[in-house]
């Protein structure tokens, strides 16, 4: 997948989405200067949801055993729709031209980061040597009674939070 291709440490991953994210408000700052409309905004937050959304279909291997086919397909349809909504958002900004073309570039520049802040945030949380989590079709423990082995996977995870 995508994400594999990033081999450094879980801390510089973990660096990496933070800084992404302190970039998407700086640049959500930028948006609100231009002064857009709130439909505009609405839109924009859609395609940004769908740009993280992407992002964790395209990690849905790795985190759980699904195959890799179908979240790549699934991922692909995401990001599709993801340019319509940012294309939607910057077509809805009243103004001239060159106000447009500033919206286009800002929101572009958002929706690549939150692809990348949450693609990197979850590549920490689950490096890639770690084995997937199946998905149990099994008998359901039985009430008040926990596996050993789902309090070593909780205990990872907290961990590397």
């Amino acid at each position: 997948m995508f994400f594999e291709q990033f081999t450094w440490e879980e801390e510089k991953l973990g660096l990496i989405s933070g800084i992404s994210f302190v970039l998407i408000g700086v640049f959500g700052y930028f948006v609100y200067l231009q002064g857009i409309s709130l439909n505009s905004v609405i839109f924009l937050i859609l395609a940004m949801l769908a740009s993280a959304g992407a992002a964790v279909l395209f990690q849905l291997p790795r985190i759980r055993g699904m195959r890799a086919a179908i979240s790549t397909f699934l991922g692909g349809i995401v990001i599709g729709a993801a340019v319509i909504l940012w294309v939607i958002a910057a077509t809805l900004t009243p103004g001239d031209i060159w106000k447009v073309v500033i919206i286009f570039g800002i929101s572009a520049v958002e929706i690549v980061l939150t692809f990348f802040a949450v693609g990197f945030l979850l590549l920490a949380l689950y490096p890639p040597g770690m084995e997937p989590v199946a998905i149990n079709k099994g008998t359901a423990p039985v009430a008040g009674e926990k596996s050993k082995k789902s309090d070593i996977e909780d205990d990872e995870i907290f961990e590397r939070l």
